[in-house]
Parts: structure tokens; sequence; C-alpha cells
């Protein structure tokens, strides 16, 4: 019985310390997307307002690459509503990294910006 108590108190402690790491790897990612934060949306918003295609692009494939981490977190979760707004919002910053002009960015942009606030707003 001791055993069995000890295996159970271990694998909780364990498992506590990965979802700390999932934790983190998801905090830091919705810090780096994060305008509020100085994260990559600052920057973005900047190239997208000025119309600069290349910074944009860049901007948009750290944005892309920061809501994968935060896709991944959900999905592990198996929280449907989330994937499905953190899916939408990956998929727009993709968009504005590959785009190869300002409008259809500014697009993708404004897709992004109504993704974000629906999921904070929920």
């Amino acid at each position: 019985m001791k055993r069995f108590l000890l295996s159970v108190v271990v694998l909780s402690v364990f498992a506590a310390l990965l979802g700390a790491q999932d934790d983190a790897a998801y905090e830091a990612a919705m810090k780096s997307v994060a305008a509020s934060a100085g994260g990559r949306m600052a920057p973005l918003t900047t190239a997208i307002n000025n119309k600069d295609v290349a910074a944009a692009a860049a901007e948009g494939k750290k944005v892309e690459d920061g809501f994968a981490t935060i896709l991944a977190y959900w999905q592990e979760r198996k929280a449907d509503d989330a994937i499905k707004l953190a899916t939408t919002a990956r998929d727009a910053a993709k968009t504005i990294a590959e785009a190869k002009d300002a409008d259809a960015q500014s697009a993708a942009a404004a897709q992004l910006r109504t993704t974000c606030n629906q999921c904070h707003r929920a």
C-alpha cells in the first residue's frame, strides 16, 4: 500500500511539473504575440500600417510560430473552441507571412485582430 501511495504521489508531482512547463510555454507564446506586452503584434501592426510587406511578412512568421505553440497547448487540452480560434489566428498570421501585397496582409491582420478579440472576450 505504501508503494502504491508513493507511486501516486510521484506521478502526480511529475504530471504537475509537466503541466507547469506547458503553462509556461503557453504564457510565453501569448506574451510574444501580445501588443500590450510589447511583443510581436506591435511591430506587426506598425509594418502593416506602413505597408511594409517585407517587415510584415517577417513579423507575421514570428506571430505564426507563437500561435503554433498556443494551438498545441489547446490541442493537448482538447478545448475545441480555443483550438478553432488558435487555428484561425495561426492561419491569418501565416497569410501575412506569405502574402506578397500589403492589401492581403492588411485583410489578414484584420482577421487576426478579430480572432484575438474573440478569444480574449470568451
